[in-house]
């Protein structure tokens, strides 16, 4: 066991898994936040996460391996797929899952199907979101061993502290003053999905993104990133960014540059997407890049729907985006036509077709094959809501091994520095699967933890 110290920069899923390992591993532990709140973006994740092969699916009669996982993954990486940072989210994600469940308590019973997978493979409880339900755990769980583990607020980590070519701590700053503290050092910043600043990371690399709204809060700046490249660490697929296809159009405010993300769920139960005319343009199944591409040529206002059976299915989510005031109930389709103008006779025959897909008499024309909660009529309710695609996730980031080492420019560890969460770059390549960036966040959290405390 270690007697090492682990100092913990960011608050989120990836950060908290990090202390705890290195808690468990022997270490004391300071975490930083810059924020008033712990959480950072993983309090809102809201679909789930993945594992393949757990006790859940296989309540469910559900077959799946780390093999298959893996090939999903690597399928929607493409050519920018890396096989032994997708080897070790995959081959960890059973057993990280029940880490939550046994040492958190953790309910992760339901298991349902996202874009991209082969196979049912992500996990939330039956509660509301499952991002709140693990974070907020995993901080409860750290307040609670403040005798090893400190958690400090409102703290800004400006510098890497280094002796020879080790990383040995940080200086922050909290209150107005300038702090060090000495120990291994993890990064769990979260990605940079937040940085419109004027020469930041999004316009140096994706600047056609720049007008569109973003799910992510505004801590969400890329920090960590230059904390890493300041020491020479290499950053990797920076122009890698994962825009959702769902983001919600507040009718109170649509032009709102933070928008709230209608999870991949939403769809994954049986939400079909139509364009202004009522039609289906898309499987609203398939990967988030097709989605995304196929909204954007289609004729807006696209909007979700839920019919009663899809609703009841996320039943906690429905209620929290009507009391948001984001998603709206009709009791039938004429009640909606009438306030939409959507025409009638065209969601009538966008029901009729789906239904033929759904039983197999015609071929879907765009490719779904999963039909949960297919049965939509004219006379039953819905909830309808808009929709706008919205930076949402970066995959690119800080270079690591599979034992979420730093690495510099030419592939060596950088000593005492360590990355996880949507800090780190290269695990999903050029499209990230619905599901795992919690499940990144907390394997390669728990990686990083592990790795600070040798």
């Amino acid at each position: 066991m270690s007697t090492s110290r682990t100092i913990v920069v960011g608050g989120g899923l990836a950060g908290l898994s990090a202390a705890h390992t290195a808690l468990e591993n022997g270490a004391t532990v300071v975490l930083l936040d810059k924020k008033p709140a712990l959480g950072g973006n993983s309090v809102k994740a809201s679909s789930g996460i993945n594992g393949a092969g757990t006790p859940a699916q296989q309540a469910n009669n559900i077959i799946d391996t780390p093999e298959a996982f893996y090939r999903d993954t690597e399928a929607s990486a493409r050519d920018l797929a890396r096989p032994h940072l997708i080897k070790a989210l995959t081959d960890h994600s059973a057993p990280t899952l029940q880490w939550l469940v046994d040492t958190f308590g953790v309910d992760l019973s339901l298991v349902t199907r996202l874009g991209g997978h082969s196979i049912p493979r992500t996990h939330r409880g039956k509660g509301g979101a499952p991002g709140w339900a693990m974070t907020s755990a995993l901080v409860k769980a750290l307040e609670a061993k403040s005798d090893r583990a400190q958690i400090v607020k409102d703290a800004k980590v400006v510098a890497l502290l280094k002796d020879g070519g080790r990383v040995t701590g940080v200086e922050y700053e909290v209150g107005g003053e300038k702090r060090t503290e000495k120990g291994a050092v993890v990064i769990a910043t979260g990605g940079y999905a937040a940085d419109f600043a004027p020469g930041g990371f999004l316009a140096q690399h994706r600047a056609d993104l720049t007008a569109l709204p973003t799910t992510n809060g505004d801590h969400a700046t890329g920090d960590g990133h230059r904390l890493a490249a300041s020491l020479g660490g290499a950053l990797c697929d920076m122009d890698q960014v994962q825009v959702h296809p769902t983001g919600f159009v507040d009718p109170k405010d649509p032009g709102a540059k933070t928008k709230f993300l209608a999870a991949e769920a939403l769809r994954g139960v049986g939400g079909l997407l139509i364009d202004k005319n009522g039609a289906r343009f898309v499987n609203e199944l398939d990967r988030r890049d097709a989605v995304t591409a196929a909204m954007q040529k289609a004729e807006a206002p696209i909007r979700l729907l839920l019919n009663s059976q899809a609703a009841a299915a996320l039943e906690a989510h429905c209620k929290f985006y009507q009391s948001k005031g984001l998603m709206k109930r009709y009791e039938n389709a004429a009640e909606l036509a009438q306030d939409t103008g959507l025409p009638l006779s065209a969601l009538e025959a966008t029901f009729k077709s789906h239904q033929a897909y759904a039983d197999g008499r015609e071929k879907d024309p765009f490719g779904k094959g999963n039909f949960d909660n297919a049965t939509y009529t004219l006379d039953e309710p819905l909830l309808v809501a808009q929709m706008t695609p919205v930076v949402h996730y970066t995959m690119g980031g800080i270079t690591v091994d599979d034992q979420a080492r730093v690495l510099d420019a030419s592939g060596a560890p950088i000593p005492g520095l360590f990355a996880a969460g949507e800090a780190i770059g290269g695990v999903h390549g050029r499209n990230r699967l619905g599901g795992s960036s919690l499940l990144e966040a907390v394997v390669f959290g728990r990686i990083a933890g592990k790795s600070s405390t040798a």
